[in-house]
């Protein structure tokens, strides 16, 4: 099978920060030994004869009997002085053996015994190394690395980013960083092998979340005018104009002299008149107020005579129903004989 596009450039750095990486742990090692007297005739303590052949071991590529010897070391109380320098080296003897989960194992053992030591720099650099060896790889036998299951990819990712988050000026920083853009362009290539999948499928929506992850997550690698005109036909094809006003938004922001400007001006525009419109369509039409109200025009109050009986009641002030009835007096009747003259 073939190697994915995006990994091309990250595997031919990776080599190179793999030599430059190899050099200084073999300069770290030779440094041990030519710091030391002369092996083995005049090193007469037992613990430091011993740490320095399995030194001497490591250095010939005898990296199983390096392993065991340095491992006594390292486990010995007796051996006190040298077991920090024993279990470093047990490290280098398993890394170089190709065993590198059993020495990321010792080595994060280092660092989480020796917090002060003067070599955790390196420790915490073979961490991260131990990691990236164990990269899923392209063989021709197997499938492509971006198809397989990343996780080791993910871890390797974030033990190179808190190496430079911690040692920043690091001597191993230059490699470390060149192997975290390999690291970060496989689990890259990974989304976009997912994006793809969908893609084939017509699942529109699924490509859209995958394309905006992606950008968000790795934009040094991700933010291309092809793949952000990619998002906005994926939103547009799902039809969510607000999603899709957003990507051309981006597009526009980010490649003002990009391939499609023109056209995702114009899209833009179309979008924003229809959005127009359909908020225009869905206002309920209100008609204005009648001031003269359903009854017609209203003239000045009439005045009403109290005193006249054919006078309507007055509508505005409807009786009291609670009020006491006053009741018209009844006079008797006056006898004739009796009027005066």
């Amino acid at each position: 099978m073939s190697i994915h596009p995006q990994l091309a450039a990250f595997s031919r750095r990776a080599h190179a920060a793999s030599a430059a990486a190899c050099l200084l742990v073999v300069a770290a090692l030779g440094g041990c030994a030519a710091s030391a007297p002369p092996f083995p005739d005049t090193i007469k303590d037992p613990a430091r004869r011993a740490y320095y052949e399995g030194v001497a071991r490591l250095k010939d590529g005898d990296y199983v009997k390096a392993a065991q010897i340095l491992q006594v070391v390292a486990a010995s109380p007796r051996h006190v002085k040298h077991a920090a320098l024993a279990k470093l080296r047990l490290g280098d003897a398993l890394f170089f053996q190709g065993r590198y989960a059993e020495a990321a194992e010792v080595y994060r053992g280092f660092v989480g015994q020796y917090k002060t030591d003067p070599n955790l720099p390196y420790a915490r650099y073979m961490v991260a190394r131990s990691f990236h060896k164990r990269l899923p790889s392209d063989w021709f036998l197997i499938p492509p690395a971006y198809e397989m299951d990343q996780s080791i990819t993910q871890q390797a990712e974030g033990e190179l980013k808190s190496f430079l988050t911690t040692f920043p000026t690091s001597p191993f920083a230059p490699a470390v960083r060149t192997m975290l853009a390999e690291t970060r362009g496989m689990l890259f290539a990974r989304e976009m092998y997912a994006v793809d999948f969908y893609a084939d499928r017509d699942k529109w929506q699924a490509v859209a979340w995958r394309l905006g992850d992606v950008l968000q997550t790795y934009p040094e690698l991700a933010m291309k005018d092809g793949l952000v005109w990619r998002l906005v036909g994926a939103w547009d094809k799902v039809g969510d104009q607000g999603e899709t006003a957003k990507a051309l938004g981006m597009y526009l922001e980010h490649f003002p002299d990009g391939a499609h400007h023109a056209a995702a001006k114009a899209r833009l525009e179309t979008i924003r008149k229809a959005i127009e419109a359909r908020e225009k369509a869905a206002t309920p039409k209100v008609p204005p107020a009648d001031p003269n109200g359903p009854e017609g025009p209203k003239g000045p109050p009439t005045k009403v005579d109290p005193a006249d009986p054919d006078a309507p009641e007055d509508p505005e002030t409807p009786p009291d129903e609670d009020a006491p009835t006053l009741k018209k007096p009844v006079l008797p009747e006056l006898d004739p004989s009796t009027d005066p003259k």
